[in-house]
């Protein structure tokens, strides 16, 4: 589970929330968004992605930039003034926000009421 603002990365179930809404994406801007996530805060170039997600098969470079597209309309963040997803033009792309390294159980709990130290 990644945690990052309001919002939850279930990679085992392959889904994201926002607080208690599951907020639909479809699998493969899932798959890139994760794959930003776990490399959080370090640049990510677009053959980086493209060999991560698409090993052994061509795939036109434009289809990272429409897979970034959807995550940020899904996050609502915006490219002039990002909060998740910084672009490098002519380099790649840099997750900019937190994102703790725990397991995020703590934090699970606060954005839910469930958890640990909760009294549900």
């Amino acid at each position: 589970m990644k945690l990052f603002h309001s919002f939850r990365l279930d990679t085992v179930n392959y889904s994201l929330w926002r607080a208690n809404e599951r907020i639909p994406i479809t699998p493969k801007a899932f798959d890139v968004l994760r794959y930003l996530v776990e490399h959080s805060q370090r640049l990510v170039t677009q053959d980086e992605i493209l060999e991560a997600l698409w090993p052994e098969t061509y795939v036109n470079p434009e289809i990272v930039k429409k897979y970034v597209l959807e995550i940020r309309k899904v996050l609502g963040d915006r490219s002039a003034e990002p909060v998740f997803i910084e672009t490098s033009p002519k380099r790649g792309y840099r997750f900019v926000a937190t994102v703790p390294g725990s397991d995020g159980a703590a934090a699970l709990s606060s954005l839910t009421g469930y958890g640990p130290n909760s009294n549900n």
